[in-house]
């Protein structure tokens, strides 16, 4: 799987199944993956669509470890 995303703070986790579609726009420098944008679309991987496998939104103050579903970058 490619790395889309440049993690240079390890202490702010982001889950590796959750997308924007600012990551096809502005590619690796992205900022909407460590906070919500209110202009940003967001979606899990895994299940293509707004929630993730757990029922809960994806975006990224909940892709969080305490999630089931989250998986490290």
């Amino acid at each position: 799987m490619p790395t889309y995303l440049r993690v240079h703070d390890t202490s702010q986790p982001v889950c590796k199944h959750l997308r924007t579609k600012a990551l096809h726009v502005y590619g690796r420098d992205t900022p909407d993956a460590f906070t919500t944008s209110r202009s940003s679309h967001y979606h899990c991987l895994r299940t293509q669509f707004v929630t993730g496998p757990d029922g809960d939104l994806s975006v990224p103050e909940r892709c969080q470890p305490s999630r089931a579903c989250f998986e490290p970058r």
